[in-house]
């Protein structure tokens, strides 16, 4: 017959909670240097042609050394579009499009900043941005941004028809960056003028073509038209 006693039992236990105090310490001890999870993109809006600033920031060191910057962009290839290490830019890997449009504000590293400015701004410009901070000890962070470019679209007009002294204008804008389009007529006055519903045609690449008619009592009315899109 066995014999245990309760000894040999709280012996068993004290020595399974060593084991897993033990397994948690080298767990941490492991991912220490892996990769912190991002959390969500940062949305940034930009208008064609001009500059932007895509924030990104990092803790400074007590040794004041300054981490690994790597700026990428995820549909290009090769994706790097901005490398600083050991104290200066490195361009072997930069994406040609960006060797003159994308700089760190060097300034303002000694303040744990390193966000990247990119300038004239195209549609071409637009996504998802990566910053990677990379430390001595192998720890990352990193951080996304998402860019989301704009521009000032151009209406199309055309008369509809022309009967009866009345004339139905019909207005077309279209545009591949601002969803939720309107198109809205106004008097003189700033006031709304009726119009028909509005159409919306949002294709497969998410291009819309918003279509809107009005009529107008007479020829001689005077009106204006305003677009405007909401992010």
């Amino acid at each position: 017959m066995l014999d245990i006693s309760y000894q040999d039992i709280s012996s068993c236990f004290v020595l399974r909670m060593v084991y897993c105090v033990f397994l948690v310490v080298a767990l941490l001890d492991y991912c220490a240097g892996e990769s912190l999870v991002p959390g969500p993109p940062e949305r940034v809006l930009a208008y064609v042609g001009e500059d932007v600033i895509l924030p990104c920031s990092f803790n400074i060191a007590s040794n004041g050394d300054d981490p690994t910057v790597e700026w990428s962009k995820e549909d290009l290839q090769p994706n790097v579009i901005f490398l600083y290490r050991d104290g200066c830019e490195t361009f072997e890997m930069k994406h040609p499009a960006y060797e003159y449009k994308a700089h760190l504000i060097m300034r303002e590293l000694k303040n744990g900043k390193c966000s990247l400015r990119i300038s004239n701004i195209q549609l071409s410009d637009a996504g998802t941005y990566q910053c990677m901070r990379i430390w001595k000890d192998a720890t990352q962070q990193v951080t996304k941004v998402e860019l989301v470019v704009a521009a000032v679209p151009e209406p199309k007009f055309k008369r509809v028809s022309a009967e009866d002294g009345e004339v139905t204008l019909q207005c077309e804008v279209s545009c591949c960056w601002l969803p939720q389009p309107e198109v809205k007529f106004l008097d003189d006055q700033g006031n709304d003028l009726p119009a028909e519903d509005m159409k919306i045609h949002q294709d497969a690449s998410g291009c819309y073509t918003v279509r809107q008619r009005m009529t107008l009592q007479t020829a001689t009315n005077r009106f204006q038209f305003s677009f405007s899109a909401f992010l």
